[in-house]
């Protein structure tokens, strides 16, 4: 499955790069696939429960950063037959 997250830190100023990059650290701690993007990060999970559990460690590393408020934004591309991330972008690129 292919996850799209944003992980907003409220509460902590307008940089967000030293939050990004706490959970950016917890995808690479787990061995999550992922490609950072200016607007979130996209992720290979193998179901909403490895998301789940991947999002409540996230909140829970950012609480002890001090972060008061966590807004998560979540798109998810569950199919049957399912392709890599790598595989879709290339199959838009080739039709372009």
């Amino acid at each position: 499955m292919i996850v799209e997250i944003s992980v907003i830190s409220i509460g902590v100023g307008e940089s967000q790069s030293e939050y990004v990059s706490e959970v950016v650290r917890l995808l690479k701690e787990r061995g999550i696939k992922f490609a950072v993007n200016p607007m979130g990060t996209v992720l290979e999970v193998n179901n909403f429960k490895e998301l789940a559990d991947l999002l409540d460690e996230a909140v829970k590393r950012l609480e002890n950063k001090g972060v008061p408020r966590v807004y998560i934004a979540v798109k998810a591309d569950w199919r049957k037959k399912s392709k890599s991330m790598e595989e879709k972008v290339k199959s838009v690129l080739e039709k372009i």
